[in-house]
């Protein structure tokens, strides 16, 4: 698998548990969330490491343009999104599962889907199969990698 279908399985799963969180009573919400808190907290580590960095090393000389992703990729608003999503996780840890909790769930779901649109509708196009071209398999596996290392660590 490659590296853009890895974070797309990825935001399948992440948008799930926010839906599940969303829909459970109040007594089960916080188990779940802190079931779904660390996947979230290291995606975007992951998709930095995994993807953008790679990325921009390998197309440097050679398309300049896809290099020059992961610096407007921190920069412009998919990055505030990114910022946005992580102080409500973070807000998120220390409330009380009730209904301002819920609000703050809400909210970083919202986040979190505007980042995704953005992501796979206008970031994953551009870069296409250059990340993945001549190791089509070895580019999800590290990421998936990566990530049971984040969560384990």
């Amino acid at each position: 698998m490659g590296a853009i279908q890895f974070l797309k399985q990825e935001h399948k799963k992440a948008k799930a548990g926010l839906k599940q969180v969303l829909k459970a009573p109040a007594e089960t919400r916080g188990d779940l969330w802190s079931e779904l808190q660390p996947d979230l907290e290291a995606h975007e580590q992951i998709e930095d490491a995994g993807l953008y960095e790679p990325l921009a090393r390998a197309t440097a000389k050679t398309a300049p343009e896809l290099a020059a992703l992961r610096e407007r990729h921190r920069r412009e608003r998919h990055q505030k999104e990114v910022e946005r999503v992580e102080t409500l996780v973070k807000q998120i840890d220390g409330l009380d599962p009730a209904a301002g909790w819920l609000a703050k769930v809400k909210a970083a779901g919202a986040s979190l889907d505007q980042h995704i649109r953005e992501e796979e509708g206008e970031v994953f196009p551009r870069i296409g199969k250059a990340r993945d071209k001549g190791r089509p398999e070895e580019a999800g596996t590290e990421m998936a990698e990566m990530k049971a290392e984040t969560l384990h660590a």
